[in-house]
């Protein structure tokens, strides 16, 4: 199945036309209904209008990983340190430029023919992937703008993640004084988006997914150093 296709009808439906709502067992209206941004049942976003909100910042994401923060924030790197915003959120920021380059230039010396092969297949595969354009012209690149986005969505409290508490998922409804089915199917459903988390799973991470193994020397010797960097921060 693709995952990926599953969460976004979960997330952002079309608004349910009047006409469908009259058909009972309607499929599409149900989760048209439930979709937990778009919903009335929801968080009640338009969906037309959250896509093209959506597909804007995809395009600033795929065109200029480096400058991908100043550019979703619309705020430049300067104003941000002399305002004291994102201090030590952008120390992490900071360190992800030679992290991306240090890593794929180890990727590169364990096997060149392969991270070639590599390389010119995510640059194939970003190309023709429709919804956006892509300047992602390398590895590093890519590395980079995983690395980047990482630190974002493990650094965020979205709404979604604040809908855990009560007295945020009260918010949905304010005018009615006891909890409906409609809150119950949203808390379950936004439980899912934060549980899962991995202690050895973060950006930067030296550890692989198998208890006792280790990449390759070179590359883990660059995580290994990232690793620690980011540890020192966090401590």
């Amino acid at each position: 199945p693709n995952k990926y296709g599953q969460v976004s009808d979960l997330l952002i439906r079309k608004q349910p036309e009047l006409t469908d709502l009259l058909v009972q067992g309607n499929d599409g209206t149900v989760k048209d209904t439930y979709a937990l941004l778009t919903g009335s049942s929801g968080f009640g976003a338009n969906g037309d209008k959250l896509r093209l909100i959506l597909t804007k910042l995809l395009n600033v994401w795929t065109n200029d990983p480096t400058n991908y923060i100043a550019n979703m924030l619309q705020v430049p790197k300067d104003k941000l340190v002399k305002a004291g915003i994102l201090t030590e959120f952008m120390k992490h920021h900071d360190l992800v430029p030679d992290y991306a380059r240090e890593i794929a230039e180890a990727l590169k010396n364990t096997d060149e023919d392969k991270f070639g092969i590599a390389e010119d297949r995510l640059k194939i595969y970003l190309k023709r992937c429709s919804g956006f354009t892509s300047r992602i012209d390398s590895l590093e690149d890519w590395i980079e703008l995983m690395a980047v986005t990482g630190i974002v969505h493990g650094c965020t409290l979205s709404y979604s993640r604040l809908f855990a508490d009560a007295d945020i998922l009260r918010w949905r409804d304010i005018q009615i004084e006891t909890w409906q089915a409609p809150d119950v199917n949203l808390h379950l459903k936004i439980l899912g988006t934060i549980c899962g988390m991995d202690e050895h799973r973060h950006v930067m991470s030296s550890s692989t997914d198998v208890v006792g193994q280790k990449y390759d020397a070179k590359l883990q010797q660059v995580l290994d150093t990232y690793e620690e960097k980011a540890t020192d921060y966090k401590e």
